[in-house]
């Protein structure tokens, strides 16, 4: 069904498309995987830390038969140069072009990890990162977390939600913000809230005012949850937000207004020091479970009894995010003979 595409972000997919990849996923962790890449090979490329995608992608595509290139920029990477046309007398030593080629070769896929050095969101919204290598690269690129988005980890809390509550048309799911010392990347709440309005869920963004996401993103989720029955609306306030909620997704990002300009941001957050979610807090929901993709500042953004609760789905998170990338790279790098893959 997605046999060599890309995997960069959800809004390329419908949402039966979805609905097979964690079909796919429930089937093979019920099951067993086999080792349908056999053969394969993929470069991963880090341009930021990793734990959780780090760990499931190479473990992920290894337990599937395949051989794993890992690389972090600044440590394995010459410096690129993303630019086309550019005259390279600057810091870059090779163009993107260049080096997508080469991956291309070795590689039948390519991951990549790219959150942006960009100090204005209009530019760093671009993704520029990941973009160059999809356009130069001739294999699937996947996101490994970028800065509009982090498919994978929605994807993977899309199998986590359906093993909890089976079909998640109808179901509420609360996006809230929590305060952090310092701003996170929307990648995913951006990645969650076009899962949840393409899966026909009502969707309530809960944010204190002026850590609105990303507007253009925003509208692309309303006409997902017009097409799939589902809504979105947002709140500013937290007990409003949570209330009736059957899931309550705890996420920290960043004001896109005052993007780049970190201590304007840390005066703003500052204000909602005590936007967190407490087992008062939680109590607003419909007996919610409680979601965090991780890493997550315990008793800053949750309490530990929340954390660690009995409604707490977080551990499974982490875990299907193995399933999840599985059951995705099968889908869209296996043969259909499913033989085992040959080199790139």
């Amino acid at each position: 069904m997605i046999r060599g595409r890309d995997v960069v972000t959800l809004d390329t997919f419908r949402p039966e498309e979805i609905r097979h990849v964690v079909a796919l996923a429930r089937t093979m962790k019920a099951r067993g995987h086999g080792r349908p890449l056999e053969g394969a090979a993929l470069a991963m490329v880090f341009f930021q830390p990793s734990l959780r995608t780090r760990a499931s992608f190479s473990l992920a595509f290894s337990t599937l038969g395949g051989s794993v290139v890992d690389m972090a920029a600044g440590r394995d990477l010459w410096h690129l140069e993303l630019r086309d046309k550019a005259v390279m007398r600057g810091e870059a030593d090779e163009h993107v072009r260049d080096a997508a080629a080469v991956l291309s070769r070795y590689c039948d896929a390519i991951a990549i990890r790219a959150l942006g050095t960009q100090d204005d969101w209009a530019l760093a919204r671009r993704d520029e990162v990941i973009v160059s290598f999809q356009k130069h690269a001739t294999v699937p690129i996947f996101n490994m977390e970028s800065v509009l988005d982090h498919p994978t980890q929605a994807w993977g809390d899309a199998l986590t939600l359906e093993e909890e509550l089976g079909d998640l048309r109808g179901r509420r799911l609360a996006l809230t913000w929590c305060h952090s010392p310092k701003a996170r990347s929307l990648a995913v709440p951006h990645g969650v809230m076009q899962m949840a309005t393409k899966l026909g869920m009502h969707v309530t963004l809960c944010h204190p005012e002026g850590y609105e996401l990303d507007g253009l993103l925003r509208e692309t989720a309303r006409r997902n949850a017009q097409a799939s029955g589902g809504s979105l609306r947002e709140a500013h306030a937290l007990a409003e937000g949570l209330a009736g909620a059957d899931v309550v997704y705890a996420a920290s990002w960043g004001a896109t207004h005052l993007y780049g300009r970190p201590q304007e941001e840390q005066a703003l957050r500052q204000q909602h020091a005590g936007w967190r979610l407490t087992r008062q807090a939680m109590a607003a929901s419909h007996d919610a479970r409680f979601l965090h993709a991780m890493p997550v500042r315990r008793n800053v953004e949750a309490d530990d009894d929340v954390v660690d609760g009995p409604r707490s789905l977080m551990l499974a998170q982490a875990e299907n995010r193995l399933h999840i990338q599985r059951a995705l790279f099968t889908a869209v790098l296996a043969p259909p003979d499913g033989h085992g893959a040959g080199p790139g």
